[in-house]
């Protein structure tokens, strides 16, 4: 009986504590609508790096994504003295790879690619919509239900996750 006892509240307290996680976010989606998001590739003036993530090498060139806003280019033909030369603004990027001269990344949902054989000049040369799901917040790995689709306005993907006051 007692045996019983112990397992059962081990049981309730590892129940509660996981329909509990959900309770009280600790990051609110950053939204975008689908027609500012295909507007949303171009280049910035160099950025300082803040949340960086992967990293990709090519021709003397790093691409270093910066999580959720785009990718910072750094001139590296000097390794002792790499320099930022732009930033791609690429909203919901985490991921990038690069053949030949062209970038594909992640812009939230869409898969684009980015011509960079011009660099400074860059242009979107292709956009296929809706190829991977939306992004989690950093602590999890799913879009809680408030924060999915069907709960928010038209027209809108998520693109970051930031704490409640960061903005």
């Amino acid at each position: 009986m007692k045996q019983t006892v112990v397992v059962f509240l081990l049981l309730s307290v590892f129940l509660i504590g996981a329909t509990n996680r959900d309770i009280g976010y600790r990051y609110r989606p950053v939204l975008m609508k689908r027609s500012e998001l295909e507007k949303s590739v171009f280049i910035r003036e160099k950025q300082a790096i803040g949340n960086p993530g992967k990293i990709y090498y090519k021709d003397k060139t790093i691409y270093l994504v910066e999580k959720y806003k785009g990718v910072h280019v750094i001139d590296n033909s000097d390794p002792r003295n790499p320099q930022q030369t732009g930033f791609i603004n690429l909203p919901g990027c985490v991921d990038i790879s690069i053949k030949k001269n062209s970038l594909y990344a992640d812009n939230a949902v869409d898969l684009v690619t980015v011509d960079i054989s011009n660099y400074p000049i860059i242009s979107v040369t292709s956009r296929v919509k809706n190829v991977f799901p939306e992004l989690p917040p950093p602590d999890i790995d799913y879009v809680p239900w408030e924060f999915e689709a069907s709960q928010r306005p038209d027209s809108t993907i998520i693109v970051n996750w930031e704490t409640p006051g960061s903005n």
